[in-house]
């Protein structure tokens, strides 16, 4: 008689957290998105939009969970000068160059009919939350300073030291951390099928800190 040894919480919920983000870094950056079925009639970008708000309420559980396996960290990004907002055509021509609006507003600077406004310093640092199950899986999941900032410590207090600095490349831009879901990854994981078991292990993960 064989025994079924039900994964712990954390671990269940990271698994598909992960898949979860490869599928929004998907809609951000690869122009095949746009002709993707989903779930609901968006555009890629708000697509993408709606599954990193699903990300955050789920790496906010798993740092409220309090479990020794989770730990916080920042990763320092640049000091920056000026945040630049797509228009609509910058948009269009960032997912054609396979870009993030960041990537191709830092890349390019945009055009005249971007709009701009200065920003705070920590704008391109990243909050990284690590979970080490040991044999079990570990996993990194990263969030901006000025949205994890709502729910976690204070950026280099003693609960979010500085770990790093974010990766750069050759000419000294940000490299993205994250990858966009693979073509089997997408048959194999379908969106609807990873947003559930997201949503439900946070429910589980908040059952069990309950």
């Amino acid at each position: 008689m064989s025994t079924v040894i039900e994964e712990p919480p954390i671990v269940g919920l990271s698994r598909w957290l992960k898949l979860l983000d490869e599928w929004a870094t998907f809609y951000e950056t690869d122009p095949k998105a746009e002709r993707t079925p989903s779930r609901e009639e968006l555009s890629a970008f708000d697509r993408a939009q709606s599954l990193y708000l699903l990300k955050e309420r789920a790496i906010q559980t798993l740092y409220l969970s309090q479990s020794p396996s989770v730990s916080l960290g920042i990763l320092e990004g640049p000091t920056p000068k000026t945040r630049i907002w797509l228009c609509e055509n910058c948009r269009a021509q960032a997912r054609k160059a396979n870009l993030s609006p960041v990537e191709y507003a830092e890349t390019t600077g945009g055009c005249a009919k971007c709009q701009r406004e200065g920003l705070e310093n920590d704008y391109y640092s990243l909050y990284v939350l690590n979970v080490d199950y040991g044999a079990l899986g570990n996993w990194q999941f990263h969030t901006p300073v000025p949205i994890g900032q709502s729910y976690f410590p204070a950026p280099r207090s003693e609960a979010a030291p500085v770990v790093g600095r974010r990766p750069v490349d050759r000419q000294g831009r940000m490299t993205r951390l994250g990858q966009p879901i693979s073509a089997a990854n997408r048959r194999q994981y379908p969106e609807h099928t990873v947003v559930w078991h997201v949503w439900n292990g946070i429910k589980m993960l908040r059952a069990e800190i309950n």
